[in-house]
C-alpha cells in the first residue's frame, strides 16, 4: 500500500529545509552495489541521523496519527539532470519518501513495478512497504532532484 500526503510542512519549515539540503554534503550512491560498480548512480548525503531528519519524521508521525516506527536511517537523495534510479527495494520496514524541492516540474516521479506512479510533488511525503519495488524516475529538469528518505521499523 502506497500512502500520499500534500502540504506537509509549513512554508517556513519547508524554506530551512531546502537551505539544508542545499548545504548537504553528498557522495556517489546507487540502489544497489552492482549498479555502482556499473558506473550507474545518483548522489546521497553523508551526513547520518540530523537532527531535522528525526524532527521531519516525528512531525509526520503526529500529524498523520502513524504508530511509532524506530528510523533505521535517513538520508537525502540527490538526482542530477537527466538521472535516474533502478528499481530496488529499501531495507527496514517501511520507507518514508519527502519531496522538498521548490520546482517540480520534469523532476519525474517515485514509480513502482506493479505500475504505479507518484510524481515529484513540492511538500509531498509518501509512505510506502519497503519491499515495493520502486524507482526514481529520470530528472528532466535543469536542476537537482532532492528527496529525504526514512526507513524504518515497525
Amino acid at each position: 500500500m502506497i500512502k500520499t500526503y500534500d502540504d506537509v510542512l509549513p512554508e517556513p519549515l519547508l524554506d530551512f529545509i531546502r537551505f539544508e539540503v542545499d548545504n548537504l554534503s553528498f557522495r556517489k550512491h546507487a540502489s544497489t552495489p552492482e549498479l555502482l560498480d556499473k558506473g550507474i548512480f545518483f548522489f546521497a548525503s553523508v551526513e547520518e541521523n540530523l537532527l531535522s531528519h528525526r524532527f521531519l519524521f516525528n512531525i509526520f508521525c503526529q500529524k498523520y496519527n502513524l504508530p511509532n516506527k524506530d528510523v533505521k536511517r535517513s538520508y537525502t537523495n540527490c538526482y542530477p539532470p537527466l538521472t535516474s534510479g533502478e528499481f530496488h527495494e529499501d531495507d527496514g520496514d517501511q520507507t518514508f519518501l519527502f519531496f522538498p524541492d521548490k520546482t517540480e516540474n520534469k523532476k519525474g516521479g517515485t514509480s513502482f513495478l506493479d505500475g504505479t506512479t507518484i510524481e515529484y510533488k513540492t511538500n509531498r511525503l509518501i509512505i510506502f512497504d519497503a519491499s515495493l519495488p520502486h524507482k526514481a524516475d529520470k530528472n528532466e529538469s535543469n536542476q537537482m532532484r532532492h528527496s529525504i528518505a526514512w526507513k524504518t521499523l515497525i
